[in-house]
């Protein structure tokens, strides 16, 4: 097995229970696009194809790449694509919709994250592996320690749930803290919205946690797609919400971020 490379945030996981658990969550069906993110060592791919998925497999190590062609390149189902995850779009691969499975590296698993959002609308359902910490900010709720942007990001175009915990001893090398895997199943929540500007505004909010959203947006308005706003026009926004101008970020609830959005779009 080749060695793994802290530059890239490599764990390759070991344990062939824990890959056949991952495997059967996305529910295959034979002839089905799944695009594995991350392939490794291969011990997710070997169980995709044998399942008799057409499998596209998108790796940026070019060690891991020269042994998983020598494994699997032979085969009709499999394509494998040397390239920065984040700098693929499915679409231009062909897919119109596809199933989604990999231990995300941890230096990078936000990123991923957001990579899903963007192409939402291709991606049946995705099977992965994070940090459990990430895994508990993905799933957080109002008023809770790890409740933040990517909180609400993922919240509004997924339904997240967490299907079971993976401990360090089966992974190489062995991380210093668990992982969790989860399902997100598109949930669209919100209608058609400049993603971009959404994405700007929630950091807005979320950028001094422990200060009033006022502040947060007041400061930090201006990197919103060149937006400012107002102390006044903001604390107008809450009160039609409903909400006291004190109010700090992590108060509000998914609805609350959407609705006070949608006004600042007006």
């Amino acid at each position: 097995m080749p060695a793994p490379k802290k530059r890239f945030g490599q764990n390759f996981l070991t344990d062939p229970r824990k890959a056949d658990s991952l495997v059967n969550a996305l529910n295959i069906r034979p002839g089905e696009a799944v695009l594995e993110v991350g392939p490794g060592t291969g011990i997710l791919t070997e169980r995709i194809l044998k399942a008799g998925a057409n499998l596209t497999a998108v790796e940026l190590d070019r060690e891991l790449i020269s042994d998983l062609e020598n494994r699997f390149g032979g085969g009709p189902n499999f394509r494998l694509i040397e390239r920065d995850i984040i700098k693929v779009n499915p679409r231009e691969l062909g897919f119109d919709k596809l199933k989604v499975i990999g231990n995300l590296p941890y230096n990078i698993s936000g990123a991923i994250v957001e990579w899903f959002i963007e192409y939402h609308n291709v991606i049946e359902i995705a099977v992965i592996t994070v940090q459990k910490e990430v895994a508990a900010r993905l799933k957080a709720s109002p008023n809770s320690r790890d409740y933040g942007a990517l909180s609400i990001m993922a919240q509004s175009f997924f339904d997240i749930k967490r299907l079971f915990d993976i401990p360090p001893g089966c992974f190489s090398p062995k991380p210093k803290v668990f992982s969790t895997v989860l399902s997100l199943m598109p949930d669209k929540k919100i209608g058609e919205i400049d993603y971009p500007f959404f994405r700007d505004f929630v950091r807005a909010c979320f950028s001094q946690k422990r200060k009033k959203l006022v502040n947060s947006l007041v400061a930090r308005g201006s990197e919103v797609a060149g937006k400012e706003f107002g102390k006044t026009q903001i604390e107008n926004y809450l009160a039609t919400l409903g909400k006291k101008d004190d109010i700090r970020a992590e108060q509000l609830t998914l609805r609350d971020f959407l609705e006070l959005y949608n006004l600042t779009r007006d």
